[in-house]
């Protein structure tokens, strides 16, 4: 049976490309046939044109040649039936990832003339407005139904309260197209319970890196093939910032590499994609790099020190150390508990809400030996447990959604 997967497989990014392995590696595990329906807006695709070089572009696209089936590009929802009916898709799984993102425009910045109609997609791209096929908008144009489900869809922190209501009730009528709906947040959750008026509150359920172990085993049993082309010391320790933080800057990251040494440890910046903010770090690890390197580097490593989530999710279903520099979030939210952070979430639910300090709207205090004793103090076997928790629940997950497709 062919299931189709609406995901970011497209993109430049490792989070999103091992979530994607993840799920199709599952998927064929277990005798289906999955093919990534390729949807990628054209202000998607300009995102990446300039930012990532070509060499990086190419370590992605010949890892997808391993694990991914893609259809042709879409680019509208047209496009995404022709995908769908050309190649038999009798299931679609949307997700995980932020999928279910909405950023609305308040009414009175329009009146105001700030942001015109024309340029909301300058601003953000439409994978992040809807409606969109994340959100299901091809579905009803469909010449026979098929089982749709949201798995582990994120909002990206959007600010729902500000959402009309013409929109949430728009947004209402294609979630009820979906026959199971699951969130990676308690802010996500949220958000549909709010958009739906509480008709629809979806399950919290793990990002599918908690399951690529268990999914992609081979990447662990080849890690030494992989690691001995970066030529590591057996202590290495990464660091990786995306953003430029208030409270961080070359001679605290300086303090940090002299500290690091002399405990042991070599410090080395690993690179995103499209850049790499390193603080004057005196080694890095250079690009190409392939996202089951990416992987690979920071679940062996001593720990990772930085900001995005996938590595922190890594380094959990790994039981590995790090320390989080979480910029998700939004500022009016940061006083009171965090909520809208993906990232609070997930270490709130695994009891490591001290290995996080927020950046968002503020400006940072600790200090390199503090964020060291972190990863020092790191207990290991509680992460084991956790990680071994959402492995479990990431199972029952799949075993929820898979009957809703019929062999």
């Amino acid at each position: 049976m062919n299931i189709g997967i609406l995901t970011y497989n497209g993109v430049f990014n490792f989070g999103a490309n091992l979530q994607a392995i993840s799920t199709a590696s599952h998927l064929k595990k277990q005798g289906f046939n999955p093919i990534f329906i390729n949807w990628s807006p054209t202000e998607l695709d300009d995102l990446y044109a300039h930012s990532v070089s070509e060499e990086q572009k190419n370590a992605h696209r010949v890892m997808k040649l391993d694990y991914m089936n893609e259809s042709d590009i879409c680019r509208t929802d047209d496009d995404v039936i022709n995908v769908i009916e050309s190649n038999n898709i009798e299931g679609i799984i949307v997700g995980s990832d932020a999928v279910l993102q909405h950023f609305e425009i308040p009414l009175k910045t329009k009146l105001k003339g700030l942001i015109k109609p024309a340029a909301i997609y300058k601003r953000y791209t439409r994978d992040r407005m809807f409606p969109n096929p994340f959100w299901g908008s091809f579905y009803k144009k469909l010449k026979k139904e098929i089982p749709i489900v949201i798995m582990s869809g994120s909002s990206q922190n959007a600010n729902y309260s500000i959402f009309n209501q013409k929109t949430m009730t728009k947004m209402t009528e294609n979630l009820k197209n979906y026959s199971y709906i699951s969130v990676r947040d308690s802010w996500t959750s949220n958000m549909i319970a709010h958009i739906t008026k509480n008709k629809i509150k979806p399950v919290v359920t793990p990002d599918p890196v908690f399951g690529f172990n268990h999914n992609v085993p081979e990447v662990l049993k080849n890690s030494s093939k992989i690691l001995a082309r970066f030529n590591l010391p057996e202590k290495y320790l990464l660091v990786s910032f995306k953003k430029k933080i208030k409270g961080i800057d070359e001679q605290w990251m300086a303090n940090l590499e002299k500290e690091a040494k002399a405990r042991g440890y070599e410090l080395f910046a690993l690179p995103l994609p499209e850049k790499l903010i390193s603080y004057g770090v005196t080694k890095s690890i250079d690009l190409p790099i392939s996202p089951i390197e990416w992987y690979t580097l920071i679940a062996n490593s001593v720990g990772y020190i930085g900001q995005n989530m996938h590595p922190i999710v890594v380094s959990l279903h790994n039981a590995n150390p790090f320390f989080s520099f979480d910029y998700y979030g939004l500022s009016s939210d940061i006083d009171k508990t965090d909520s809208s952070s993906k990232i609070s979430h997930i270490l709130k639910t695994a009891g490591f809400s001290d290995y996080r300090i927020s950046s968002v709207g503020k400006e940072v205090s600790i200090t390199p030996n503090h964020v060291l004793d972190k990863i020092e103090s790191f207990d290991k076997e509680k992460c084991k447990q956790f990680s071994d928790k959402y492995l479990k629940q990431y199972l029952a997950m799949m075993n929820e959604i898979l009957p809703h497709f019929s062999k």
